[in-house]
């Protein structure tokens, strides 16, 4: 009867599927599918929607999968080490799959490297948040981005160290631990207005391969002024009134500028000592029948030094004054010989 008894209770546990036991885990639940089951499968029935492409749906979640030849990237993307990849704006692969901007920039846009609005950086310069800079000799940026030297230290070689020469030195120079001076190669440190270029001062300021810094080179028809390059080139000497100033060279109208005595008036080049609508100055006309002798408008007709034309002087041996433009002697004709005071022409 014991042996009957045992054997009940053991079928009975084995119908009931082990309910009794504390670690036979959860009920399977019969939604959840099948290892087995195909992505397409799942893909109908597990996800909330269609994946993109590119995925794939796994276990009710769409997942990124490697691209390649039987999983192509979207159109404008390429494949780049199974990922797809927008060459023109992927600052990992910028251009081209594996060109990485790194340090040189912190964009990618046409498939260039840029740091913030400007082109990339080139070594020995990174980009950081106010451009490229060197971290060699940055002392906001020494040695890495953002690292800024204390008050008194300079950055040196990446890091930031207190200055044997007070004050620093200027980029570029270097402190003699002997004399405890700044140098400019094997010379002295540099004037005002002076930066040390490849171990040279040079004069910034109107250096056309050094405009305003070291290697600042001033391109096409600009040139170095004021440590700025531009095409605003002063003239010197100054030009002359109506003349203009381009690319340094005076000029009237399209022409030279003016040579001699010669003033330019509306883009023509006039001598204003003869000129009757330009007499002394551009714009000065002459009334009536006024001539222009050397600069001044003058009535020719009854002017003693101008008597008929200009610079024909009556004042002299054979006449007096001038009437109507002829000289004349005491109110007579010129004479022939001479003219005298109160007598007039001396007979022949």
């Amino acid at each position: 009867m014991r042996i009957l008894a045992f054997f009940l209770v053991v079928s009975a546990g084995c119908a009931s599927g082990n309910a009794g036991r504390t670690d036979s885990g959860p009920a399977r639940d019969s939604a959840i599918p099948d290892s087995a089951t195909t992505d397409a499968a799942v893909d109908t029935g597990g996800c909330a929607m269609t994946c993109a492409p590119g995925e794939t749906c796994r276990d009710g979640v769409c997942m990124m999968v490697d691209c390649g030849p039987d999983n192509p990237c979207p159109v404008g993307e390429s494949c780049c080490d199974g990922t797809c990849s927008s060459l023109p704006n992927d600052p990992l692969n910028c251009g081209a799959c594996g060109r990485t901007c790194d340090s040189r920039g912190t964009q990618c846009q046409s498939g260039q490297c840029r740091c913030g609005d400007g082109p990339q950086c080139t070594e020995p310069e990174v980009c950081c948040t106010e451009g490229c800079v060197n971290p060699q000799t940055d002392a906001n940026n020494c040695g890495a981005c953002g690292r800024a030297c204390e008050d008194g230290q300079i950055c040196e070689e990446g890091d930031c160290v207190v200055p044997p020469c007070m004050p620093a030195c200027d980029v570029g120079e270097t402190c003699d631990a002997t004399t405890m001076m700044c140098r400019c190669g094997a010379g002295p440190a540099c004037a005002d207005g002076e930066s040390c270029c490849g171990g040279t001062c040079i004069g910034t300021q109107a250096d056309n391969a050094n405009c305003g810094a070291c290697g600042n080179v001033c391109m096409g028809a600009t040139v170095c002024i004021a440590g700025g390059c531009t095409t605003d080139i002063p003239c010197e000497p100054a030009c002359a009134v109506g003349e203009t100033c381009m690319a340094g060279s005076c000029r009237c109208g399209a022409g030279p500028a003016c040579a001699g005595a010669t003033q330019c008036c509306a883009g023509s080049c006039i001598d204003t000592n003869s000129s009757i609508a330009n007499c002394g100055a551009c714009g000065r006309v002459c009334s009536g029948t006024d001539q222009c002798c050397s600069g001044t408008c003058i009535n020719t007709s009854n002017n003693i030094d101008h008597c008929g034309r200009c610079n024909n002087d009556c004042d002299g041996d054979t006449a007096d004054g001038c009437t109507g433009g002829t000289c004349t002697c005491g109110g007579g004709s010129e004479c022939l010989i001479a003219c005298a005071p109160l007598i007039g022409c001396f007979p022949l």
